[in-house]
């Protein structure tokens, strides 16, 4: 039997390929395995690690600078104007202040000066005071100025000296006035003696400190250049001024404490519009008043609606008044001032300029100070009753419906302050008011420095502006004369009462006696508006109108 052919297998070159492929990829896909598993393993580690310093690490820290926005760069440091106070209120420091709630409160001092405490006496065995004076007693706080050179009861002498010296009018002299001697008794006592019968209510504002060591011998060149960088005692020193921004750093050795602040950048715009729409850009962080105003609260609301911003609103103790020339033959005749007040709807004003949240005030003192009447609400426009009057006074209706007496027709212009949009929008609707009795007024926006000349020399017809009523015996002097003799015999009463319930009770009255007389009409209290991020603790506006800055060394930003 032949045998069969044994048969052999084939295989493929490619099969054999193939399989030693297969087999080489099987040893690969092992080592990448493996290779996986210890990366997934290195990578859990690291992921338990950065877990780990993650929960052990410090949260991310807090903002430690805070940039502001004002309008208008100062020369000073001391100017009078809104931008140099607020400066100075952050760099420069009282022996006693106004808080937010308008109490006094020591800064300098250790106390204030009470007649509970003892620190305040009324001497009445004075032979140079026969009704009486005050005398108080301070002692200043182991502390120094900016340079390191303590403070001392001399500092304080030598600043009143220096107020003394200033050009009547201002209010460093009016209150230097209110004190017949300043008395060093220790390093750190001094004694002010205040003038005879005077009761004034923040007799404790009224000594300050200036650093003699730097001024007493300084030339005037020196001087100028202390008023750009003053040393001084505040919580916070200049530590640059460049064109359009000044730089504020801590001062570590603040009486109160370090701020908790390192430092406050401030930029100076040229008109509010420009510092609208930094804030609303983010580029400042804070906008104090009178940077912005209540006129905007519309757009301000809508903004910080859900952003990191708050408009902090708080009705001050100002008002902003109509002032009436004292022409007899123009607005110096009752029945014109009285025809006015019954034209002008200031109510209406209210509503639109401000959306209805400032108040029509009823006279020259306003709410919440403490001397203000109480406060009713003004009566509203009779412009039939107005005409009447007007008639009454001899006039009569002329060409293009203006009225006129004498041949002389009733054309005006109402001076306004430039710099507040608000207060030109309000003399525009005033001008608009008074058209409707024949009254022609045309609105022109003058530099502040120059209307309040021509305001205090009576060289004006109308005009408006604003009136500081934080102090209700301040207040009252800036209308000595220009009101009733029985007006100025109260304020004299007024300054000797005893105690604030006497006080107020004349002060009521010499309200009753202004409104009557209407050497202005009030037209609206000031509403301040301060725009802050709302992670910016310890912002604390305050009615008397002090810079927002006045404790700055509170302010921190709450950790995120």
């Amino acid at each position: 039997m032949t045998p069969r052919p044994s048969r052999i297998k084939r295989v493929s070159l490619w099969a054999v390929v193939s399989t030693a492929i297969r087999s080489r990829s099987r040893r690969r896909r092992a080592r990448y395995r493996a290779d996986l598993t210890l990366r997934g393993a290195i990578s859990l580690a690291l992921v338990a690690a950065m877990a780990f310093l993650s929960a052990c690490a410090s949260p991310p820290p807090t903002r430690r600078d805070v940039v502001i926005g004002l309008v208008g760069e100062p020369r000073t440091v001391f100017d009078d104007d809104p931008s140099a106070r607020f400066v100075s209120s952050a760099v420069t420091e009282t022996l006693v202040r106004l808080d937010a709630h308008d109490e006094l409160t020591p800064r300098l001092a250790e106390s204030v000066p009470t007649l509970e405490n003892g620190g305040l006496r009324i001497v009445t065995d004075d032979p140079d005071a026969p009704d009486g004076r005050l005398v108080a007693t301070f002692r200043l706080r182991d502390t120094k100025w900016q340079d390191g050179e303590p403070i001392t009861a001399a500092d304080v002498r030598f600043a009143w000296q220096e107020d003394k010296a200033d050009p009547p009018g201002t209010l460093t002299r009016w209150t230097a006035d209110r004190i017949s001697e300043v008395q060093v008794l220790s390093a750190r006592d001094v004694r002010v003696l205040y003038q005879n019968g005077e009761r004034w209510d923040n007799y404790a504002l009224g000594p300050r400190v200036m650093p003699s060591h730097r001024l007493a011998q300084a030339t005037p060149e020196q001087r100028s250049a202390y008023a750009r960088e003053p040393v001084h005692a505040g919580a916070f020193a200049v530590a640059a001024w460049l064109p359009g921004s000044i730089t504020l750093s801590a001062f570590q050795g603040y009486v109160l404490g370090a701020p908790r602040l390192g430092r406050l950048e401030i930029h100076f715009f040229s008109n509010r519009a420009a510092a609208l729409q930094a804030l609303l850009r983010g580029e400042i962080d804070v906008a104090p008043w009178p940077v912005l105003e209540a006129d905007l609260a519309k757009t301000l609301d809508r903004f910080a609606d859900g952003t990191h911003l708050l408009a902090h609103y708080v009705p001050t103790e100002a008002a902003s008044l109509l002032r009436f020339g004292s022409d007899p033959k123009r607005f110096g005749d009752p029945l014109v001032r009285e025809a006015i007040d019954l034209t002008i709807d200031r109510q209406s004003i209210v509503d639109d300029v401000f959306v209805g949240r400032a108040r029509v005030p009823r006279t020259y003192l306003v709410p919440p100070q403490w001397a203000a009447a109480e406060d009713v609400p003004a009566a509203g426009p009779d412009r039939d009753r107005a005409r009447t009057l007007l008639v009454e006074a001899g006039f009569t209706k002329g060409q293009f419906g203006i009225v006129e007496r004498g041949g002389e027709r009733m054309t005006t212009t109402i001076g306004v302050a430039a710099g507040s949009q608000a207060r030109t929008d309000v003399a525009r609707r005033v001008a608009g008011d008074l058209a409707a009795i024949g009254i022609a007024a045309d609105v022109r926006e003058r530099v502040p420095a120059d209307l309040l000349a021509e305001v205090q020399r009576g060289q004006f017809d109308l005009a408006i502006t604003s009136e500081e009523a934080a102090d209700p015996q301040l207040a009252s002097d800036r209308w000595a004369g220009r009101v009733d003799p029985w007006f100025d015999a109260l304020a004299g009463l007024a300054t000797q009462a005893a105690d604030r319930s006497e006080k107020r009770a004349i002060y009521s009255e010499m309200e009753r006696i202004w409104t009557s007389g209407l050497p202005a009409l009030p037209l609206y209290q000031e509403l301040r508006v301060d725009v802050a991020p709302q992670g910016l603790a310890g912002i604390q506006p305050t009615p008397s109108g002090s810079a927002l800055s006045w404790n700055a060394y509170e302010w921190s930003f709450l950790a995120r």
